[in-house]
């Protein structure tokens, strides 16, 4: 399934390395204490992108892991930082006249989100395991979709697709980062 779309994405110049392995994919999943979702995991196990933007995870040296991790934290960390400024979700109910309210409320609901793995630059793929999971293009409180799922967002970044072409209509929801769209 994904080798059509590496060879598509080194025609546009991606490079890539050979696959991780299981122990490389369990040893990056204990340092960083995330979890590959099965579509990222099936990709990396295939072929490892390398290109500046994508993440070295097989540097393990300690700048590269502190890189990592803080790139992980970020978007928790900004959001969590300016929640007075994120746009209330109706599904979250009648939204507070109280400022300080909102951006508990707020606050509480990113505890519980999924965590965020990222994939290229500011481009996240949420830590779930579920068929066609979105990846999220996240700076600050800005959050838009950037693919329907992994090879739609590949697609997209490296222009073989158009943004324009996702069908939110059929996203799948992840709590709470679905919801700042």
């Amino acid at each position: 399934m994904y080798k059509q779309l590496i060879n598509k994405l080194e025609s546009k110049g991606v490079e890539f390395e050979i696959g991780l392995s299981n122990d490389e994919i369990k040893r990056i999943e204990e340092v960083f204490n995330i979890e590959f979702p099965k579509e990222l995991k099936e990709l990396y196990k295939i072929a490892l992108p390398i290109s500046k933007g994508f993440y070295n995870w097989r540097n393990f040296n300690y700048e590269n892991i502190k890189f990592i991790k803080e790139v992980i934290k970020r978007p928790i960390k900004d959001i969590y930082e300016l929640a007075n400024e994120v746009y209330w979700c109706e599904k979250w109910g009648e939204e507070p006249n109280n400022e300080l309210e909102k951006v508990g409320i707020i606050r509480s609901l990113l505890k519980k989100a999924p965590k965020l793995i990222p994939i290229y630059a500011h481009r996240y793929m949420p830590q779930v395991n579920r068929i066609n999971t979105p990846i999220f293009s996240i700076h600050d409180t800005d959050i838009i979709c950037y693919g329907e799922n992994l090879t739609s967002y590949l697609e997209i970044e490296f222009g073989t697709e158009n943004q324009s072409d996702i069908d939110y209509e059929k996203l799948t929801y992840i709590p709470f980062w679905s919801d700042l769209l």
